[in-house]
């Protein structure tokens, strides 16, 4: 094979990916790794088979689109709270919900009804006793040596999918009002100047 660039455009333009065409990147992360989870899952279901292999990168996938969701709603609650424009650079998901979620009930806390966050709470702590640290479906095992996924022996795709995309729906609509809350809050910051 010829020795040439791996990463850059072609001739065959249609391949070719745009990079950096936003100012903000992380909902096209988060969206890329929840389209990517959803076709894996698609895949398998309809082919009927790969379905030992494929569960590691498509809870990993979700996983990591939770993940970013999550940071991406505590930056910009963060912002609308005026606390803040950043978000935790860990990967501990169960401690982004539970900041998420603070943020979440302050942004909304105007409303006659909050967000129902029971679902969304209960799908996000299944995934940190499964995966807390974003290692058990990258890696069989801990930096110590230990099995990541010990004692799990079955996991239904489908009921995975199910459950991410019902999550999914929650975790975009909390989004979406926040960026609404934040367009308002814009609007009446600059009708006073």
């Amino acid at each position: 094979m010829e020795i040439e660039p791996v990463f850059c455009c072609d001739h065959d333009w249609k391949a070719n990916a745009c990079l950096n065409f936003s100012d903000d990147p992380i909902h096209l992360y988060a969206k890329g790794y929840k389209e990517a989870g959803d076709l894996l899952v698609e895949y398998v279901l309809v082919a009927e088979n790969e379905q030992d292999t494929l569960i590691y990168p498509i809870v990993f996938l979700y996983r990591q689109y939770i993940e970013l969701r999550l940071k991406e709603i505590i930056r910009e609650g963060r912002i609308l709270l005026e606390e803040g424009n950043d978000f935790p650079k860990h990967h501990k998901i169960f401690d982004l919900w539970c900041l998420a979620k603070k943020i979440i009930l302050k942004s909304f806390d105007n409303e006659e009804e909050s967000p129902d966050l029971k679902y969304a709470e209960h799908v996000i702590r299944e995934f940190s006793q499964i995966d807390p640290d974003s290692f058990s479906f990258r890696y069989p095992t801990t930096k110590n040596g230990d099995k990541t996924l010990d004692g799990v022996l079955h996991i239904n795709i489908r009921r995975l999918a199910t459950h991410v995309e019902a999550l999914s729906k929650d975790l975009e609509s909390i989004s979406i009002g926040i960026s609404v809350y934040r367009d308002w809050q814009k609007e009446m910051w600059s009708s006073c100047y």
